[in-house]
């Protein structure tokens, strides 16, 4: 498979060197010269120096064959543009986006791009995949997170202790999945009972994730 990346910063490097890794062609462009010899110097990918944007440029870099293209230069405008040039030009099957500014998330999506990805989501992701913030954490996120598996060590004093699966009233757009009690991992039935200390783990979607966290943790 033949992957193209623009923008040869942090990201793009460490994404190429991956990608090679599991055995695809990576092209990759890059603006800047030095960055362009120390790269191609360094990993087996086919470097052209240039502006993403410009169509001649990615041309040269083989976008006409790539399958994917992965846009993740420093500038959102940029990226979005590449994409686009990516699908009106080359017909690349998918589009990635790198998305600076996490707002810009939503546009990219209506015009076009497949997927994007937010460095600053990502690490506020991260917090929370590490910190049990008002009693949860997010164990998964996937979807290009719209799917998430929320994670709920219950206390005694949780409003769905010691009530059985089938009496919450949880969001339509969810389900347990797993349940670790005394370090054993078992599948909630409607007949099981919630108990205090045990780990709660569900899927749910993103829309539906306020709704699944007060009913567990209450709130309004």
């Amino acid at each position: 498979m033949y992957i193209l990346i623009v923008g040869g910063g942090k990201i793009g490097y460490y994404l190429a060197k991956t990608l090679l890794r599991s055995g695809n062609r990576i092209g990759l462009v890059e603006r800047n010269e030095a960055r362009c010899r120390a790269i191609a110097e360094e990993l087996d990918v086919a470097v052209v120096q240039g502006e993403g944007t410009d169509i001649e440029t990615l041309r040269d870099a083989g976008a006409d064959e790539a399958q994917f293209l992965a846009a993740l230069t420093g500038r959102d405008e940029e990226n979005l543009v590449i994409c686009q040039l990516a699908k009106s030009y080359f017909r690349t099957s998918r589009t990635i986006a790198l998305v600076n500014n996490p707002k810009n998330q939503a546009i990219f999506k209506v015009l076009g791009v497949d997927a994007t990805v937010s460095s600053t989501a990502l690490a506020a992701q991260m917090v929370e995949n590490v910190l049990p913030l008002g009693g949860m954490r997010t164990f998964s996120v996937f979807q290009e997170g719209e799917v998430e598996i929320p994670e709920v060590e219950l206390r005694q004093e949780l409003p769905v202790t010691g009530l059985t699966v089938a009496q919450l009233r949880l969001p339509e757009e969810c389900v347990l999945i797993a349940l670790v009690h005394d370090g054993r991992m078992t599948f909630p039935r409607g007949r099981t009972v919630l108990q205090a200390g045990d780990k709660v783990f569900a899927l749910v979607q993103r829309k539906s994730l306020d709704a699944f966290r007060r009913t567990f943790l209450g709130g309004g």
